[in-house]
């Protein structure tokens, strides 16, 4: 079999398998089922195993040496590539880390905490931590927040471990250095670029923490050093709290963010309708918590989003969020093998996500999309300015501090974790920690660890490259983000290349450089 009559083979075979397991996955995550389980499980499991074909596998190493390819097939098999090389493993050792990462995903998505024996939601308990002023409380509705990591710790420390054996079978050092050579990054630059970031915005951000535990401080009358983890707005300060006395949910409390995200997209000539219809994007017993987008079928571009959905910035931000994945997921040039029909790069459909969420941040978004009047623009034009930039530090620290633990975690998984977790959280975000939870492992709540292992940095990467379009289309298309032309940049230069380009050659192409952190620091100095 030649070199083309492989990869078309193969791009159908893929094709078909991948549709299987996104169709279990949505299943599961819309109704938490178990039947849907064992189904994500069983496809799972079938995809892995195809990968695992040694004799497929020597095939793509041999081929992509060939002298004679057009600049698509050798990028099709760089990507085989990487997608097989981790599944070149005994089957008993695929299906043992498959069961436990779906039994993790299935224990996630039916847990539900309690307060005081009472059954609770995420979206309840991000309430009591948003608004509430009841300390007692808050500390119950984040201590209920963490309770899961009790019963997922365990289970993960055996995943982390048969990851990094899986990783050894394969000439790595451990499942994180693996999986970062396998996304087209190192571990050392891109570590050493969040070294050197958090260096240079240091000073930036004791500023930014040192007044919101002065507000904070006040609020509930107590001095900076008393505060703890659950008088900030969130389970792990990855949220700005209330630095602002403008109530932002109340301009969003009568609206329908359906409609608001749909106008969002129209005003740059992206229409996410039929992606609305086929989602799933309200609340329900049963279903996933959490947001995510899904491609099902690449051929008829059935993309899905799960959401849900409640009428205040928070939701806004993450449906305009997740219609950026959805964006990206649609507009792939179709005609690419399905092989390259992905994103270039995980971070980079989180840059446009995440360039998208934004706008729940942003003063022309109100006065254009949701149609707040000009007294009102005027009032919340400075405000939220200063809150996208107190978030973006935030969201830096939080970031780094998941990345550099997780990084340990795969280094040292029989380590003293939770000792290590508060250490790293109070020495990246400044947070005082109680000692009575270094007896927990609270960061085992946190699913990403679980389900998505070594993907976290990307977030950062992707609000790095998200302030970088920023600069370049200010500088080059519109300083009005809410514009068609807006609109043609995305689709010509991010979104149809799929992952013909390297992450790196497509931000070049886009944009006239790589990826510069620079976009970011500048960002957060602006006042």
């Amino acid at each position: 079999m030649d070199v083309k009559e492989f990869l078309k083979k193969t791009n159908e075979e893929l094709k078909e398998m991948e549709k299987a397991v996104a169709t279990a996955y949505w299943n599961l995550a819309t109704t938490g089922k178990k039947e849907f389980g064992e189904e994500v499980e069983k496809s799972e499991i079938k995809l892995r195993l195809y990968l695992s074909v040694k004799e497929r596998f020597e095939f793509v190493k041999k081929a992509k040496e060939e002298e004679g390819l057009d600049e698509v097939e050798k990028r099709e098999l760089t990507l085989l590539y990487n997608n097989m090389l981790p599944n070149q493993l005994p089957k008993e050792r695929i299906e043992a880390v498959v069961k436990k990462e779906v039994e993790m995903e299935s224990i996630f998505a039916n847990f539900r905490a309690k307060i005081d024996g009472k059954e609770v939601s995420n979206n309840e308990i991000d309430e009591i931590l948003k608004s509430s002023k009841d300390v007692e409380l808050r500390k119950k509705a984040w201590i209920a927040g963490k309770e899961i990591g009790k019963e997922i710790a365990p289970r993960l420390i055996e995943v982390v471990k048969l990851r990094n054996e899986n990783a050894k079978i394969l000439g790595y050092d451990n499942y994180y250095d693996m999986m970062m050579d396998l996304q087209e990054l190192s571990t050392e630059q891109i570590h050493n670029m969040f070294h050197d970031f958090k260096d240079q915005t240091d000073d930036l951000f004791v500023e930014i923490k040192n007044e919101i535990d002065g507000i904070l401080a006040k609020r509930f009358s107590i001095k900076k050093s008393e505060l703890m983890p659950w008088h900030y707005a969130d389970l792990w300060f990855q949220e700005v709290p209330e630095i602002d006395d403008f109530d932002f949910d109340g301009l969003l409390k009568d609206k329908d963010l359906v409609k608001l995200t749909i106008n969002t997209y129209d005003s740059i000539g992206l229409d996410i309708r039929d992606i609305i219809d086929r989602s799933d994007l309200f609340e329900r017993k049963g279903k996933n918590q959490h947001a995510f987008t899904i491609t099902i079928d690449k051929d008829k571009k059935d993309v899905r989003v799960l959401a849900n959905v409640r009428p205040n910035v928070r939701w806004a931000e993450t449906m305009l969020h997740e219609f950026g994945h959805a964006s990206y997921d649609k507009y792939i040039d179709r005609s690419l093998p399905a092989i390259l029909q992905e994103p270039a790069h995980i971070f980079t459909t989180e840059a446009v996500a995440m360039f998208f969420g934004r706008r729940a941040r942003d003063a022309e978004w109100y006065k254009k999309i949701v149609g707040v009047d000009e007294k009102t623009y005027e009032e919340i034009l400075p405000r939220l300015k200063k809150i996208l930039r107190t978030q973006l530090a935030i969201t830096a620290r939080w970031v780094m501090a998941f990345v550099f633990f997780e990084k340990e975690l795969y280094r040292s998984p029989d380590g003293d974790l939770n000792n290590l977790w508060y250490d790293t959280v109070h020495e990246l975000q400044y947070i005082n920690v109680p000692n009575e939870r270094r007896e927990y492992p609270d960061w085992a709540a946190k699913i990403h660890f679980g389900t998505a292992p070594v993907y976290y940095h990307n977030y950062l990467l992707g609000e790095m490259m998200a302030s970088q379009m920023r600069d370049y289309i200010h500088e080059n298309i519109s300083e009005d983000i809410l514009n068609k032309n807006v609109g043609t940049f995305f689709i010509d230069k991010i979104f149809k290349p799929g992952a013909l380009y390297r992450w790196d050659h497509l931000l070049e192409k886009a944009t006239g450089e790589t990826l510069n952190p620079v976009h970011m620091a500048n960002q957060l100095k602006e006042k």
